[in-house]
């Protein structure tokens, strides 16, 4: 594979932001580099620097590795670093969008291509989430989105979220039966 002298320049320049930020994005994010010295095919030795840790948003999920360049190179290039309340913000929007992708099962994909019939449910519609992928968001994202979000009374009041019922009044109206 050829690269362009563009993306060579680029990749450096976004190592040395991250290497210049690692102490940073360790103390408050957890997201570990490490710089070591590896040698090349020509026997010469350089400065390489590796991710070694991510932190864990919620128990059981994990990102996509294939969306790990780009989440490396948005956090180079898309995070304002010079003010900080932009850059704190920027790093948590750069890690809400790696983290957001919810696990594909890619052997769920690869049945519906050969055989569209078995992903046929009793409604005769096709079904465009594996089973998989059901019992994934069943027991991993929703427990942990009613667990750990605190929504603001903004997320209310401007729509983003509804009340649809409250768990105390419900057992009051049950007692009563």
């Amino acid at each position: 594979v050829k690269v362009s002298k563009t993306n060579i320049d680029l990749a450096r320049q976004a190592t040395t932001c991250l290497a210049e930020k690692a102490p940073m994005l360790e103390e408050y994010f957890s997201i570990k580099f490490e710089k070591r010295q590896v040698q090349t095919v020509q026997k010469k030795a350089i400065r390489t620097l590796f991710l070694t840790g991510l932190p864990v948003l919620l128990d059981g999920h994990s990102p996509q590795p294939h969306a790990l360049p780009i989440f490396l190179l948005r956090l180079a290039t898309e995070v304002n670093w010079k003010e900080e309340q932009p850059c704190f913000e920027g790093i948590c929007r750069e890690l809400a969008s790696f983290y957001a992708e919810a696990p594909s099962d890619n052997t769920a994909f690869l049945e519906m291509e050969q055989d569209a019939s078995n992903n046929i449910n009793g409604k005769g519609n096709m079904e465009l989430v594996g089973e998989k992928a059901k019992r994934y968001i069943q027991h991993i994202l929703f427990p942990g989105i009613s667990f750990l979000l605190v929504p603001t009374k903004q997320n209310f009041s401007d729509g983003a979220m509804l009340k649809l019922a409250n768990l105390t009044s419900l057992y009051k109206v049950f007692e009563r039966c």
